[in-house]
């Protein structure tokens, strides 16, 4: 995967920082910085800075993350997600929210309150003319995309797909991938991802 340009900033969500959820993670997980870096292909130097709150990493480096992990990308967003639900609603104004500035794209949450599983939902609003990146970007699961509002193109592994208001795609994340919005409109879109769990 690319390196992009990440944005310095500190991201709270209920009083816990995006930081201090990646330090918990890394522990539990027994890695030092050195291993994670190791492991994620993301600098040592940049994830001592994403803990300590001194920079947000790119969706680049969150995926690399999350994937070292062994963690759904939720945890970017999760607020408390720990307790025992058999259902949880989420109100318009409770989503948790992560803005990616280096490519002009929001992910809002939709998974607020329910134990991290096999699913996790967010809803991208995308601006005009940008991309995920200039290379092709792969992870585990499984990804579902259906376009709210615009349009945006997929592609995956040289195959191009065109999206309208209203289409959907359904593929495997582990297959190399990038999307563009190219028009001069944002484009609203339904991720759905699977953590590539298999029964």
């Amino acid at each position: 995967m690319a390196a992009q340009r990440e944005t310095v900033g500190v991201h709270q969500m209920a009083g816990e920082t995006l930081g201090e959820r990646l330090r918990m993670l890394r522990r539990e997980r027994g890695f030092s910085i050195a291993d994670l870096a190791r492991t994620s292909a993301v600098p040592a130097s940049t994830i001592s800075k994403i803990e300590n709150g001194l920079l947000n990493p790119s969706l680049v480096h969150a995926i690399n993350l999350a994937s070292a992990l062994d963690a759904n990308l939720g945890f970017l967003v999760d607020r408390a997600r720990t307790r025992v639900a058999r259902s949880a609603v989420v109100r318009r104004g409770q989503r948790g929210r992560r803005d990616f500035p280096e490519m002009s794209m929001v992910l809002e949450d939709l998974n607020i309150g329910f134990v991290p599983g096999l699913l996790e939902a967010r809803i991208g609003t995308i601006g005009p003319e940008t991309h995920s990146g200039s290379e092709l970007m792969s992870h585990p699961g499984e990804e579902l995309v259906h376009v709210l509002e615009g349009s945006v193109v997929f592609d995956i592994d040289g195959e191009v797909h065109r999206l309208a208001q209203g289409d959907s795609l359904h593929f495997k994340c582990d297959i190399p991938h990038r999307w563009t919005n190219p028009s001069k409109d944002k484009a609203v879109l339904l991720w759905v991802f699977s953590d590539g769990l298999s029964f």
